[in-house]
């Protein structure tokens, strides 16, 4: 039943990503002026642009609803503390996403504030669509080690594909907000298709040893030629409302497909290579949290 009702959230979440779609394609954002309520009212006419906009936040507070559930159910039900700690934070991101989405609103389309709201939404969903896989009644919670001698590795190839598509989340934010980087963008959706099907093709080599590692590998490649494909229609058809949504859609899915690829392939990556990366991980910390002491932020506050 959890299972069920993740991936049930996940779902009514991608539905969310496309209402959010609608309204800037039909360039709805600013259709109802104030925030939360909708011309001092919970539910205004549905006309124009204001049944978008209104539209995605009804839908907005249902699946806020529907994580805040979610993370319940999974403080009490769920074993493992890493899944419950992802519930908890997909329930602080659906907060932050709120007040992101009132700011837009009141600050009369940022576009700073906005390609955050749009960053933050799909990241959202990427997290509940972990959730769906980890809550499966068939998923092995330690699989098969794939080992992978050549250079460089399945492992980071995936990795690789998982941080191209979130920079090309953010180019595609961009485009839709403020019309600029369109030639980045092209320019990593080359770079995406070169490394999915780099992937797709070393994973073959794995198809026995590890099946689902293959499934989601190839299921990357394909979902990456579809979106190049509606890139291509979207850039010659700008005017098309349902070309746009398209592909932002897809965009999600392609997003949340190389987290999934990323770390199936990190899961059957070898013991040493994993304490390797925690190690690196915790230098990474460390530093970071050095650079943090570094600016003095308690004295910076103090003075501000």
């Amino acid at each position: 039943m959890l299972h069920r009702y993740a991936l049930l959230t996940a779902v009514a979440t991608f539905c969310l990503l496309i209402a959010g779609g609608l309204v800037t394609s039909n360039d709805a954002g600013l259709s109802v002026p104030d925030w939360p309520l909708s011309y001092g009212t919970w539910f205004p006419p549905m006309v124009g642009g204001i049944r978008f906009e209104h539209s995605h936040r009804v839908i907005a507070a249902a699946v806020g609803l529907l994580i805040l559930a979610l993370a319940a159910w999974l403080g009490r039900a769920e074993p493992r503390r890493w899944a419950r700690r992802i519930g908890y934070t997909a329930l602080g991101a659906v907060v932050v996403q709120a007040l992101l989405g009132g700011l837009t609103v009141l600050l009369l389309l940022p576009p700073p504030v906005s390609i955050a709201h749009a960053c933050l939404g799909q990241t959202v969903f990427c997290l509940l669509v972990c959730l769906a896989r980890a809550t499966a009644p068939g998923w092995p919670p330690r699989p098969a080690v794939v080992e992978d001698q050549r250079s460089p590795t399945v492992s980071a190839l995936a990795l690789a594909a998982a941080l191209l598509a979130a920079v090309q989340l953010a180019l595609g934010a961009v485009i839709r907000h403020t019309g600029h980087a369109v030639i980045a963008h092209i320019a990593g959706a080359a770079a995406l298709g070169a490394a999915a099907a780099w992937l797709a093709a070393r994973a073959s080599g794995e198809r026995r040893a590890a099946p689902p590692l293959w499934r989601d590998a190839w299921r990357l490649a394909v979902l990456v030629l579809l979106q190049i494909v509606l890139g291509a229609a979207t850039f010659t058809h700008r005017r098309s409302v349902a070309l746009r949504t398209a592909h932002v859609a897809f965009g999600a899915l392609v997003l949340a497909q190389a987290v999934l690829t990323a770390w199936e392939a990190a899961r059957r990556a070898p013991p040493e290579r994993a304490a390797a990366r925690r190690n690196w991980r915790r230098r990474l910390t460390a530093r970071l949290a050095d650079c943090l002491e570094l600016t003095k932020p308690r004295l910076s506050g103090l003075v501000l």
